[in-house]
């Protein structure tokens, strides 16, 4: 089967590409003609696939070749069957919404098809009821054309090996004898197993069509918003679902008062910062220090080029005499960054700090005429130097790429060189982490909790000291909701944005800036509050903030693109950026017109009253209207950029004469994070139907399938213990579709659980053992809804010892099996590498149960797999428990080299295994980061 993933994201371009359409016509040509491309192309994979699968399985085991054309027929069966399976994949991408839903029916349609095949059970054991679904399963055409293919020819002993095949595997599945006239001889039936195989292609191909036309209108974005039902809250406050909901936050506030007060106000921060450099590692190709040629129109070098030249003619003795402007039009290459770090040390560039970053304010400057522009490194940040202080609103601008949310120190790659004080003081790591809060620009939330709930799980685990009653931590996320003025939103939940679900843009914004105020921060970035926002919305956003700097004293740094005239004016300060992360202007709003017209040009500059004042200073500082300024230069010689030095090392506010900050960094205790991470996540599982519901419902259906199959099978007969050991297979299977269901929901939350690590709202290793210990409730319930319904359909033994034993199995299976799959999804950088290790380890457990092949016919090489397989221990462990313990039954144990003694031992490795998978899911969650900002 196709990954699901391409097709979900096939489907998505597909709409935006049919939008463009221009009549209804062109609509459904857009249609075809995407599903014939898409055929079109799969078939260019399923080929090399299946001669792949076929070379390596066909000659290895030594098959029945006919001459070559054996082969070219199993080559072509199995291409007709991936593309089939391509097929169906299309069918699961376009009928549903969530993709996680698609991702967990996957392998459940697999099984059905696969249960239907005809290995077993056999087609004539099936009920009759149920025999239709062999002629709708692709595997079992290809499972008996294959196979027809295979025993043409062969002798098995002294029997024919078609007889042979048909009295033993049932192959083919209505007796030669019985068939229809015309198709009483192989060929013919493998003929029509290869057209039932095309057929079958062309209806699903054509039925994906169909839902991709449709699927549109079915799936596309809505309004809806859904609310909490009384009692389901995390928070469940004494007000959530009673008479006085209705009140609003007025009497919360009031109820809360005293608890509330009982929380410490942040200690101011005033953050200094100098000599800022950020650079990151770019793909650099060049052989030789040769510099490009930039000539002018008669022909001559620029002066560049001849003090370039110059440059090494003279060995690389004098300062290089050029602008950053003109140094970014001739200096691209290694040999650029081969001149810089000759003329300022090999370690100018380097990730360790050097005397020329960080000594001196003319180290800055120096750095400032000699701009490196991506030879190895690219520059994004140039030597900034720059005071925030407490109570005030900073807005960060600049051009695209100029580093403008480093500050805030939250990157994960890259070379980030300088000093940061807080108070006075160097930055710890410690400390930041406790005082700082980061608002990210993407909006990343639990979107199965409330608002409600929202702030007040990041209030419980993240505001200090962690010594406060509880009830003081939901008083201080009810006044943050007043705060921000989410008391309409309060109770609703977040839902998935993708979808057109839960909150509106500007309440996810606040709901952002929310869940880092609920940590009592003293400083606070946000990266692009505003974006994605019209411009009510985020006048809405900027007020919730400077009304938040201005009642807790925030020192909040915002970086923001292109704001609305009452956006802008709602800052106090403004650190203005060009590219290469040069600081052209770093000061109060207030005095920008005044600063612009103390350049050269003057009056030009001046602030026009029906301009947008941030659009004007761009065009001025970064744009074309101000290019023969040197506006870095004239800030450097600016008493701005005296001041920004001073703050740094002589700065005599009340913050910095106090002695820095004094602040509580001791962590959260670890139990309180993890009972508290333990609930969020079972509400979470509990209020997300597209993961539990199809799981819940898989379970119920998959059994009963298996239990209808094989009811009432099990006696003393030794046919009967054949039997029950399919039966036990195809259950043990059932269970393995959590396993890659239990992928989808850690991966779709990753963002969030690297943002809350990030922030120190929880540690790693804390999560892990959350999201196993949140589990166990609902796949106690899974096991139990299983075993009833499959054990006494079956007819198992009703011993009171082996029901339990069962029981237990039962349980272990639907634990240790989820714990593999979320093994899967922290090594996993996405759902579609996660699915695909999941489904090859499965296929290779699946193999060496011992059942399909016994452990004696395993090669040696091969045999590793066999004793550190799940699925084994939990196969013989269930059917050595049902059929062992008699004559009968050992013998035919015996034939498979199992025990009925080793059933304890069975248990106990299961056991091993699940703390072995999860262990190491846990160690990985904490040693690996698939982030980087």
């Amino acid at each position: 089967m196709a990954p699901l993933d391409d097709l979900f994201d096939d489907r998505l371009t597909f709409y935006t590409h049919r939008r463009a359409a221009v009549s209804p016509r062109h609509e459904d040509d857009c249609s075809n003609n995407v599903a014939y491309a898409s055929v079109i192309c799969s078939w260019s994979v399923a080929l090399p696939e299946a001669f792949f699968l076929s070379v390596c399985s066909f000659f290895a085991v030594g098959m029945n070749s006919h001459g070559a054309w054996g082969f070219f027929y199993f080559w072509g069966m199995f291409s007709l069957a991936a593309q089939c399976g391509t097929a169906i994949s299309r069918i699961l991408a376009y009928s549903f919404s969530s993709k996680d839903v698609a991702q967990s029916l996957g392998p459940a349609v697999l099984l059905l098809f696969i249960l239907g095949a005809g290995y077993s059970p056999q087609y004539l054991q099936l009920p009759s009821w149920l025999r239709w679904l062999a002629w709708i399963s692709p595997c079992a055409y290809c499972y008996e054309g294959v196979m027809i293919n295979e025993m043409m020819g062969r002798n098995v002993g002294d029997i024919n090996g078609s007889v042979w095949a048909q009295d033993n595997l049932g192959i083919p599945r209505i007796p030669y004898e019985s068939a229809p006239s015309g198709m009483n001889t192989e060929g013919l039936l493998m003929g029509f197993d290869a057209y039932m195989l095309v057929i079958l292609t062309i209806v699903f191909d054509v039925w994906g069509c169909v839902l991709l036309h449709h699927s549109q209108k079915w799936f596309g974005p809505t309004s809806k918003r859904y609310q909490v039902a009384a009692g389901m809250s995390l928070a469940a406050p004494p007000w959530y679902g009673s008479r006085q909901k209705h009140v609003g936050s007025s009497l919360v506030l009031e109820q809360y008062n005293d608890e509330a007060n009982l929380i410490p106000g942040a200690p101011s921060a005033h953050l200094t910062v100098k000599d800022i450099f950020y650079e990151v590692d770019v793909l650099v190709e060049t052989a030789e220090p040769t510099p490009e040629k930039v000539s002018k129109a008669d022909g001559r070098m620029t002066q560049a080029e001849d003090d370039y030249d110059q440059f090494w003619r003279d060995g690389a003795s004098h300062d290089i005499p050029m602008t950053a402007r003109d140094y970014g039009q001739v200096g691209k290459g290694a040999a650029s960054e081969w001149v810089i770090k000759r003329r300022l040390g090999e370690d100018a560039l380097s990730g360790s700090a050097s005397s020329s970053v960080t000594t001196s304010f003319q180290s800055s400057e120096k750095f400032l005429k000699l701009d490196p522009p991506e030879p190895g490194r690219l520059r994004l940040l140039s030597g900034i130097t720059a005071s925030f202080e407490p109570g005030t609103m900073s807005a960060l601008m600049g051009s695209s790429g100029a580093g403008k949310d480093v500050l805030a120190g939250y990157k994960t790659g890259g070379h980030i060189l300088g000093n940061i004080n807080i108070n006075g003081r160097p930055k710890t790591d410690a400390t930041w982490r406790t005082i700082a809060g980061y608002c990210e620009q993407v909006d990343l939330h639990n979107p199965a909790l409330t608002v409600r709930e929202s702030l007040i799980f990041a209030a419980r685990m993240r505001l200090r000291p962690f010594s406060l009653p509880d009830d003081a931590r939901v008083g201080f996320a009810t006044q943050i909701i007043a705060t921000l003025e989410l008391d309409e939103f309060a109770d609703m939940l977040v839902g998935d944005e993708a979808v057109g679900q839960g909150l509106p843009k500007h309440a996810r914004k606040r709901l952002t800036v929310g869940v880092e105020l609920a940590a009592n921060p003293s400083i606070l970035f946000a990266d692009e509050p505003t974006s994605g926002l019209d411009s009510l919305s985020a006048s809405v956003v900027v007020s919730c903030l400077k009304r938040a700097a201005e009642q807790q004293r925030l020192t909040i740094i915002c970086t923001i693109h292109q704001p609305s005239r009452e956006v802008f004016a709602a800052f106090d300060n403004l650190l203005l950026l060009r590219a290469g992360g040069v600081c052209v202007y770093n000061g109060k709003i207030a005095n920008l017109d005044t600063y612009m017209q103390s350049a050269s040009g003057g009056d030009a500059y001046t602030m026009q009253t029906d301009i947008n004042p941030a659009d004007h200073i761009l065009d001025v500082f970064c744009g074309p209207l101000g290019e023969d300024e040197d506006w870095g230069q004239l800030y450097l010689n600016s008493d701005m950029a005296q001041e920004a030095l001073l703050s740094y090392t002589s700065c005599s506010c009340d913050p910095c004469s106090s002695g820095g900050s004094s602040v509580d960094t001791k962590p959260n205790d670890f139990g309180s994070e993890l009972w508290n991470l333990v609930q969020r996540q079972i509400l979470a599982h509990w209020r997300t139907p597209t993961y539990m519901a199809v799981r819940f419902w898989w379970t119920v259906i998959g059994n009963l399938m298996v239990g209808l199959v094989y009811f009432q099978v099990a006696d003393s007969s030794t046919e009967s213990a054949t039997d029950t050991i399919g039966a036990v297979f195809f259950y043990v299977n059932i269970a393995t579709v959590p396993l890659l269901s239990a992928v989808v929901p850690l991966i779709l939350e990753r963002a969030v659980y690297y943002r809350e690590v990030t922030s120190g709202t929880y540690r790693r290793m804390v999560y892990g053992v959350a999201v196993q210990l949140a589990e166990i409730p609902f796949n106690l319930g899974f096991a139990i809804v299983s075993f009833v319904i499959f054990y006494y359909m079956v007819g198992l033994n009703s011993d009171a010892g082996r029901t339990i034993y069962f029981v237990l199995m039962a349980l272990a299976t639907y634990w240790v099996l989820p714990a593999f799959g979320q093994l899967f999804a922290f090594v996993s950088p996405n759902i579609g590498a996660a699915v695909g290790i999941g489904s090859l380890l499965l296929t290779l457990f699946t193999l060496t149960m011992g059942f399909l092949i016994t452990a004696s016919e395993i090669p040696g090489w091969y045999i590793w797999i066999y004793w550190i397989n799940p699925l084994r221990y939990i196969l013989q462990g269930m059917v050595v428990n049902e059929i062992g313990g008699d004559e009968t039954g050992d013998m035919l144990l015996s034939t498979l080299s199992w025990s009925y003694s080793d059933r304890w031992w069975y248990c106990f490795v299961i056991v091993l295994l699940f703390g072995a998978a999860t262990g190491v899911g846990i160690v990985i969650s904490t040693r690996i980061s698939w982030l980087q900002r």
